[in-house]
């Protein structure tokens, strides 16, 4: 069986990385047909979903856990300010541009704040096993939870499947009926995600070794989550505002 395990968070990531594109790809003003989009759109399910699950194994490998936190609380803060710059900047420019095609210039993706929110709740139960008093842990993470939850990108499926996955990583039965679960929420709760079952063939493959662990494949995929939205935003004000 473990023959089959064969990507590790590194390989995963890069293969995640590349579905997101295809994902976005259709953002960039008439590059693609709506067939294309939607095919790109079904099979790029999976990405949110497996970052978020080696969001939650890195919680289980990180040496400094409350770094570990900051770090994606503060990359979601620069999405957030990114986003509202790039979005004011272009909105002054953009008077000639008719309002139907305006909001291909708008970048409103931030799925970091729902990663860090759950990555929040997650530790926040970690670190309420290593205390006596646990009642007030247990309380800011359900904050954080109902946060991510109503308000996050991907939030109705991405917090309960984080929560799912740490608290019943060692008992199998038990995570998978959660994950079932999960999937019910998601059939339920309008504009939800009910094919993030995708990502399960993929996790399946993870072999739980981190891969690369240079500077930059720490923060490559960090970056490069925010930057290729600003950019295909660019490209889309270039294209609606030349001549």
């Amino acid at each position: 069986m473990d023959r089959v395990k064969i990507l590790s968070a590194w390989h995963l990531k890069l293969l995640m990385t590349v579905l997101m594109v295809f994902d976005h790809l259709h953002l960039i003003h008439n590059l693609l047909s709506p067939d294309v989009t939607q095919f790109f759109t079904i099979i790029s399910r999976c990405v949110a979903p497996v970052f978020a699950y080696l969001a939650v194994d890195g919680v289980l490998h990180t040496r400094n856990l409350k770094m570990y936190c900051l770090r994606l609380s503060f990359l979601a803060v620069v999405v957030f300010t990114g986003n509202a710059i790039l979005n004011q900047s272009f909105k002054h420019f953009s008077g000639n541009i008719i309002e139907a095609e305006q909001k291909l210039l708008y970048v409103n993706n931030n799925v970091i704040f729902t990663l860090a929110l759950g990555i929040l709740a997650v530790s926040l139960i970690v670190w309420s096993e290593k205390k006596k008093t646990k009642a007030w842990y247990y309380l800011f993470s359900v904050v954080c939870f109902v946060i991510g939850f109503l308000w996050g990108e991907w939030g109705s499926v991405l917090l309960p499947f984080m929560i799912v996955t740490y608290i019943f990583r060692s008992k199998r039965i038990q995570r998978y009926i959660g994950y079932a679960v999960t999937e019910v929420i998601a059939l339920v709760i309008p504009y939800s995600e009910p094919l993030y079952f995708i990502a399960f063939p993929f996790i399946f493959l993870y072999n739980g070794k981190r891969g690369s662990a240079t500077l930059f494949s720490k923060y490559f995929f960090y970056a490069f989550y925010p930057l290729h939205l600003w950019i295909i935003a660019t490209i889309n004000f270039l294209m609606m505002t030349r001549g």
